[in-house]
């Protein structure tokens, strides 16, 4: 019999049945499997950390699978949310092996693309899928049941909004960026006006995401529930300059008085070497921690340089100190290395940032995010045809209407051009599921769903699109 059997299966496997005949073979080899067994590790809770992100935090075993004749089997080890029956299936690792390491920071990305919490412990279902061929069905193991929990990727910012602050409005020029290095923790130094209101925005718009006084459960004294109808949180220390930490996931909002951050430039090159402070030195304005602005006359030829107090130290910034100066500027190569002016004489918006070590010309332009192709009416170039140039909405996020086209393909572009920077289906870690990978050679994105026009929404930084 088991001679038969493997004579049917390889007349399967070499295309020699099709139809009916194909299924009543699949069903006399499927009677003799013996399906494999997934093994639980000795551990079941797993917290990821970026700190581990190289390294393996478990091995998954598993029995080898009979099929009942000789072959070379393929093993898929498969991850679902708990009670989600594998319907959104994806796949932690494929191997000949019995037995598969999983490293973090892989791991981690996976988990983020299922929609997980950063940590956020969530119950995840895990089987193994054994494959020998297509014409073969797949046989699963018994599952097992793990908790993980994934650690933040992407820092976005929320932003301070109100008369405590620079004003209700408008969006994006009022807005007080509060910047985040750490998963739901944000902090900023900004100007707060005594008996004045604010509150905190997810987004910069005035929805859907806001924070108001309720929502914490410790805030500084220096705040207090302005009882205004929208319980936004009221100044009530002294108006001056605060260092203010919001932590969303502990509900602490933390205040400290702290001097006014100030940037100065003086120098020949934009009138005089007076001292910071004086003269026709100038006081920059303050945007964020660590940037500063400023409209300065600069003269052409001559040399200046940037001072963090009002006098001469202990903290300047020349030349070297930054990796990214427009040609505008030179190193004056002074003994100093102070700037040197390059171009024509004129007044010029300049922007520095200390964190970036960055110095800019002009009004920064708003970042561009193009999408082109069939998915959406044709691959013109990007900025040209029917690709769509997408609106700018906060720092990584974008949105579109575009017209999409069922069963075809598209990607997004971040300048009016094919490259340098373009972002398809695998740089993202949640699709919605009407897009899937297109498998074309470049991964782009496959809208799957009913043709017609819809709403997307691109958060680069969180690597996830959304549709309405």
């Amino acid at each position: 019999m088991k001679t038969l059997k493997q004579f049917l299966v390889a007349l399967i496997i070499l295309g020699a049945f099709t139809g009916c005949e194909d299924d009543s073979i699949k069903a006399v080899v499927k009677s003799d499997v013996s399906p494999n067994v997934l093994q639980t590790p000795a551990s079941t809770s797993f917290v990821l950390t970026l700190d581990n992100k190289d390294t393996n935090f478990t091995t998954i075993g598993w029995t080898a699978t009979d099929f009942g004749f000789p072959a070379s089997v393929t093993y898929t080890l498969e991850a679902d949310k708990a009670g989600n029956n594998f319907v959104d299936a994806v796949s932690l690792a494929t191997t000949t092996s019995l037995s598969a390491a999983l490293n973090v920071g892989a791991t981690n990305d996976i988990l983020l693309g299922m929609g997980l919490v950063p940590e956020e412990p969530t119950q995840v279902q895990l089987r193994i899928v054994s494959t020998i061929n297509a014409k073969i069905d797949p046989v699963y193991s018994n599952n097992i049941t793990v908790t993980l929990s994934a650690y933040a990727t992407s820092f976005p910012p929320i932003w301070g909004m109100g008369a405590g602050l620079k004003g209700w409005g408008p969006w994006p020029a009022n807005a007080v960026e509060w910047q985040s290095s750490e998963f739901r923790k944000y902090e900023t130094i900004a100007y707060f006006t005594n008996g004045e209101t604010f509150r905190w925005f997810g987004q910069l718009d005035w929805g859907p995401v806001s924070y108001n006084y309720p929502y914490f459960t410790t805030v500084s004294p220096v705040f207090v529930n302005g009882n205004d109808g929208d319980s936004n949180l009221r100044v009530a220390g002294a108006s001056g300059w605060y260092r203010v930490g919001v932590d969303l996931g502990a509900k602490t909002v933390t205040a400290t008085a702290v001097d006014e951050p100030v940037m100065y430039m003086t120098g020949a090159g934009i009138g005089g070497w007076d001292q910071p402070g004086t003269g026709v030195s100038i006081k920059m304005t303050y945007i964020k921690p660590g940037v500063f602005q400023a409209d300065a006359n600069f003269i052409s030829g001559a040399d200046w340089r940037f001072f963090a107090q009002a006098n001469w130290g202990p903290v300047s910034y020349n030349f070297p100190f930054f990796t990214s100066v427009p040609d505008y500027f030179g190193n004056a190569n002074d003994g100093d290395s102070n700037f040197r002016v390059l171009g024509a004489s004129g007044t010029k918006k300049v922007t520095v940032n200390i964190n970036e070590k960055t110095v800019t010309l002009g009004d920064p332009p708003l970042p561009v995010l193009y999408m082109t192709g069939a998915g959406i009416g044709g691959w013109d170039k990007p900025g040209t045809g029917a690709s769509i140039q997408m609106t700018y909405k906060s720092p990584g996020v974008f949105e579109a209407n575009a017209p999409f086209v069922n069963g075809e393909a598209f990607r997004f572009f971040a300048q009016a051009d094919w490259g340098p920077t373009s972002y398809n289906f695998p740089y993202f870690t949640t699709v919605h599921p009407d897009f899937v990978n297109a498998n074309d050679g470049d991964s782009n994105l496959r809208y799957v769903g009913t043709s017609g026009t819809r709403k997307v929404t691109v958060n680069l930084t969180a690597k996830t699109v959304t549709l309405d």
